[in-house]
């Protein structure tokens, strides 16, 4: 239990300071509110996949962030470290940003589901509507971006109402006063060579809608 503890602390620190990193000597009311979701996100018990999770990952980056990206749930790596994307769907992530002048730092980046389901498994739909009704559109409103990127089908689902992301990619959609475009999670490359093409292609949409926000 102890090892857990520190595991949060040490995760809720360095979220803490990429957080800061970007804020103003004088803390703003936002980026108050973000740590206190933060830490309510890292010892939340209010759906199933807490009892398996071994650290919740609420998400980093900067608080006023032009873009946010938001996958599906954390993998086996954001797991154990507390922190989004730190795995090879990260590393992919840096791939595709590479040579665009921005990178992960520029970006308010998290989940659907804060906690990993067991064996990797499809969120259940009470724990997605669980999760994205306590936090993350809260974390929405507070980071208030010009755009916002979904990385797969199910943060495409809840988001946009569709049921495929091929019906979402490709574009900007305006929604319900927001701007967002999707793709697929970074992990298809690993089955789908073809969908890693097209997510690059995707990103390069993220980049030219970049300069005009």
């Amino acid at each position: 239990m102890r090892k857990i503890k520190e595991a949060i602390k040490e995760a809720a620190d360095e979220s803490k300071a990429v957080i800061e990193a970007a804020s103003s000597k004088a803390k703003s009311s936002r980026v108050k509110l973000l740590e206190e979701l933060d830490a309510k996100i890292r010892v939340c018990t209010a759906c199933p996949l807490h009892k398996s999770r071994t650290l919740a990952v609420p998400g980093e980056g900067k608080y006023n962030a032009k873009v946010m990206i938001i996958g599906e749930a954390p993998g086996r790596n954001e797991d154990l470290t507390g922190r989004p994307f730190v795995g090879s769907s990260g590393k992919f992530l840096d791939h595709v940003l590479d040579g665009s002048g921005f990178d992960r730092t520029d970006f308010f980046i998290t989940n659907i589901c804060k906690c990993r389901p067991p064996s990797n498994r499809t969120p259940k739909t009470h724990e997605i509507e669980t999760c994205t009704s306590l936090y993350l559109f809260n974390q929405i409103s507070l980071i208030n971006p010009g755009l916002i990127v979904l990385l797969g089908g199910v943060a495409v689902k809840r988001m946009l109402g569709l049921k495929t992301v091929e019906q979402a990619r490709g574009r900007i959609i305006e929604h319900e006063g927001q701007k967002f475009l999707a793709t697929y999670h970074p992990a298809v490359r690993f089955y789908r060579e073809d969908l890693a093409e097209k997510i690059k292609e995707d990103f390069d949409i993220l980049k030219a809608e970049m300069k005009n926000l």
